[in-house]
């Protein structure tokens, strides 16, 4: 009998992948897979192989545990395939609704502009698409592309050092030993290289931050020979170092038009005192940045996507909700997964208020968040909401800007709670009426 998709090794490898908070693409170049391939499993269309199941625990970071796991589920799924239902198959969809995005995109990869472009916007509004976009333009124009992404806890030069060294890696070994023993930053930038030179052999490098620099930069300047420009893309730079933030600044200022990069970076999450948003501000001020804030779909585009009206009204615009719903009413649980994250990632008090207005109207005026108190700390507390795209401030009130977010906050209220703070609503709304009532 054909297993539950949701115990099969692609329903596993999907959900860890959403654990981890990867895309496809991101697990493709993390593995040495490809994206087709990884799709493919995921939808059951083919059975890994034992090499194929731990590439992809290595690119998944798995504890020993999990990575037996999945080989025991590659091993059950053999003999015993998934039946996926079509609701779960993973698809392809069009790029809807960026055609300013991609003009911007198309020329900045032929040289035009400034030298580094940074898209940011909330978590599933195709920050990660407009990249890989980037890079079929890029290949279109037979371009080097390096590729490189950031997770909280990095080393202090990732994403960067990341996609050098998957740069380096392919470089002729012959050439590779020229550069080790030309760039001794390299050995600290990329220790792992040491290995190619004989014993004893190899060059002490001085922990100073200009050799890194200047070892990057010469392994950026190898990428280029021959085409005169290099496509660098970082994903998810809101969780880059300090010293990953320098290296950019550095790497943007010596190369200029040569080096085409396109970073992606989360609403909210950068403070202005950061050492990145100073990097950028000092870039922005001699014209080497330009910045775009991604918005929703417009109605028009989301329903190119789903063709289901329903969809566009739970979605919001989102692109990623636009492609996970399904014709069912419930969240997917890989998708609540992703909202409650996002949810958890705010402060405790913040929640709570949102967790008021979710159980409220659709737009909630601050006097019933305040009641008779002072309104400022109720204001603090939802800042970061704000800051997150999460929830958007308007003149009547508040207001979640994706329904799904509200649905996952009624539903995981429980109904003591959630009949609590409608209760307390009501309350309230009755007391101002009759507020009112007596004044007039």
């Amino acid at each position: 009998m054909p297993q539950d998709w949701g115990d099969s090794f692609g329903g596993r490898l999907t959900q860890l992948r959403h654990d981890n908070r990867l895309t496809q693409e991101q697990l493709a170049d993390r593995s040495g897979l490809s994206v087709r391939a990884i799709s493919s499993l995921e939808c059951g269309a083919r059975h890994p192989r034992r090499l194929t199941v731990e590439r992809l625990a290595t690119g998944l970071g798995l504890t020993p545990a999990e990575r037996r796991r999945l080989v025991d589920a590659a091993a059950a799924d053999r003999g015993h395939p998934a039946k996926l239902p079509a609701t779960a198959r993973p698809q392809i969809f069009p790029l809807t609704g960026r055609d300013r995005e991609l003009t911007e995109l198309r020329a900045h990869v032929r040289g035009d502009g400034p030298p580094l472009m940074v898209y940011v916007g909330e978590p599933g509004i195709g920050k990660t698409r407009l990249l890989a976009e980037t890079r079929q333009l890029a290949g279109a124009a037979s371009l080097p592309v390096l590729t490189g992404s950031c997770r909280r806890g990095n080393d202090p030069y990732v994403p960067i050092v990341d996609a050098l060294a998957r740069h380096a890696r392919l470089l002729p070994p012959t050439s590779l030993m020229s550069l080790v023993k030309e760039e001794p930053g390299l050995l600290a930038l990329l220790p792992e290289l040491a290995a190619l030179l004989p014993e004893g052999s190899a060059p002490r490098p001085e922990h100073h931050r200009r050799l890194i620099f200047d070892a990057a930069l010469r392994l950026l300047e190898d990428a280029a020979r021959g085409t005169g420009r290099v496509v660098l893309l970082l994903d998810d730079l809101q969780w880059a170092e300090p010293a990953a933030a320098d290296l950019l600044a550095d790497l943007v200022t010596r190369m200029g038009p040569r080096l085409r990069t396109v970073a992606t970076v989360r609403a909210g999450e950068v403070s202005l005192q950061s050492r990145l948003a100073q990097c950028v501000a000092d870039l922005a001020r001699v014209g080497q940045v330009g910045h775009r804030s991604l918005q929703p779909l417009a109605e028009a585009d989301a329903m190119l996507l789903t063709g289901r009206r329903d969809i566009v009204r739970r979605a919001g615009g989102l692109p990623l909700f636009l492609t996970t719903l399904t014709d069912e009413d419930g969240i997917p649980d890989p998708l609540r997964v992703v909202i409650r994250q996002q949810l958890a990632d705010l402060p405790d008090d913040t929640r709570a208020l949102l967790q008021r207005i979710a159980t409220g109207p659709v737009v909630t005026p601050i006097e019933r968040l305040a009641g008779s108190g002072d309104p400022a700390p109720v204001l603090a507390a939802l800042e970061p909401a704000i800051r997150r795209r999460i929830l958007d401030e308007t003149a009547p009130g508040f207001k979640l800007r994706y329904p799904l977010f509200r649905e996952v906050l009624v539903a995981d209220l429980g109904p003591t709670r959630r009949r609590l703070l409608r209760s307390a609503v009501a309350l309230l709304t009755t007391a101002r009426h009759l507020s009112r009532v007596t004044l007039t």
